[in-house]
């Protein structure tokens, strides 16, 4: 696979900003971009960025993230999460380029006891998850075998805003601790993710569902006591609550623990389990901690 050509949307984000480091470490080409350079918004700049550009594979990472805020803004959230990624899809289709798409455990409800395989039902709670599922429908349905749909979770990387870094921030400032304990999922870190996405498209699997999240799962209370631990911070007193004493205006699901076993044989390997992802992160993130968050589309 080497000199292939990537093209990465959200090149700014978390998992942009993993891919675009993962690709360089493989001596992979590849090209970012972001809001300014390929607005998803756009279907003549999608487009004419592909006929540009010309890559291999596109991994579209680009989205409007903001849960809450998706639930103020709708109109905005189906235009770039559905819309935009179904004329990315277009686009793609149109040159020959292979695409994975990233989406999210938001597509389920949450009423589930056991891990979420890929074929399992979905049923989003929230406009946000709604809008990934639009997306999931416009690359599915081009039928490619090349076409990839890839769910994960709990995202967290080094540098910018994140659970872990805002976790830390708290406890470093004296500021109380309370964090949501009805709420378990499977914490992802970035490098590992983009390690995944590569190693998929190396594997030339089918196209499909896969899901991609570190191994191991928690609540958001095991996540930041598993932060503060690996900080060594563990003294600090950590406070519970539900999510509905959060009173957030999206509703999330309570259990959105992905079955990852599917992209686990395919890659020979589980993503590494997150409490180690975690002792990386803090040590990634000491040395990018002024690097800014950046944007996801």
């Amino acid at each position: 696979m080497a000199g292939q050509q990537f093209l990465i949307t959200g090149a700014g984000g978390q998992l942009g900003r993993a891919l675009r480091a993962a690709c360089g470490a493989r001596g992979l080409a590849a090209v970012g971009v972001g809001t300014t350079s390929m607005p998803l918004h756009d279907r003549a700049a999608i487009r004419a960025t592909l006929e540009r550009e010309r890559p291999a594979w596109v991994l579209h990472c680009g989205a409007v993230t903001n849960v809450d805020g998706c639930e103020t803004d709708p109109l905005g959230a189906y235009r770039i999460n559905g819309l935009g990624t179904a004329w990315l899809a277009e686009a793609a289709a149109a040159v020959g380029a292979g695409l994975v798409y990233m989406s999210t455990d938001f597509v389920f409800d949450g009423s589930a006891t056991t891990p979420y395989a890929v074929d399992a039902p979905v049923r989003p709670l929230s406009v946000y998850g709604a809008s990934k599922r639009l997306g999931e429908e416009a690359v599915l349905g081009h039928g490619r075998a090349d076409f990839h749909v890839v769910r994960t979770s709990w995202v967290f990387g080094p540098g910018g805003k994140n659970f872990p870094r805002a976790i830390l921030d708290r406890a470093r400032s004296g500021q109380p601790l309370k964090v949501v304990t009805d709420q378990i999922g499977c914490p992802t870190y970035a490098p590992d993710l983009a390690d995944a996405l590569l190693d998929l498209v190396a594997s030339r699997a089918p196209g499909g569902i896969w899901h991609a999240a570190n191994d191991g799962q928690c609540s958001w209370h095991g996540f930041a006591s598993a932060v503060l631990q690996a900080a060594g911070l563990g003294a600090i007193a950590l406070g519970t609550q539900t999510a509905a004493e959060l009173k957030r205006p999206a509703p999330r699901p309570a259990w959105s623990v992905l079955d990852t076993g599917k992209l686990a044989a395919v890659r020979g390997r589980p993503l590494p389990p997150h409490t180690d992802a975690i002792r990386r992160w803090l040590v990634a993130d000491a040395a990018t901690a002024q690097a800014g968050g950046g944007k996801n589309y």
